[in-house]
């Protein structure tokens, strides 16, 4: 089994310890490739498998994974476009201003928060 199925696989366990070893794995990942496959698999997931995917994404810190994020930020789920603003506020990621300061102006406004926050921090 392949890295994301296993992820995807553990968040379903009925042992909320293999769940919550999933979101930290999510939080490891330093594949673009492997996020991105992630990412798009999200799309036929339920709500709370993408809540926790989120969960992961957010703690991202790795510059490498950034361009995934990026283009995540125009996902049609706030949840995953959310998780992907603070994610790219955590890692400074420069090249992300552009597309954060179009979410900063997002229809919800959870992502506009996270948005804004995630320009501050890389402007301060």
């Amino acid at each position: 089994m392949d890295e994301v199925n296993q992820i995807l696989h553990d968040l379903k366990s009925d042992d909320w310890t293999v769940r919550q070893e999933a979101v930290s794995r999510i939080g490891q990942i330093r594949d673009p490739g492997v996020l991105d496959h992630l990412l798009a698999r999200l799309r036929t997931e339920k709500w709370y498998i993408r809540e926790a995917v989120a969960s992961g994404i957010s703690s991202l810190n790795d510059p490498r994974v950034g361009d995934p994020l990026v283009r995540c930020l125009s996902d049609d789920d706030d949840i995953v476009r959310n998780a992907c603003a603070r994610a790219l506020g955590n890692m400074h990621y420069k090249k992300a201003e552009k597309a954060l300061e179009k979410a900063a102006n997002d229809p919800h406004g959870r992502v506009r928060k996270s948005a804004r926050a995630a320009l501050e921090k890389m402007r301060d």
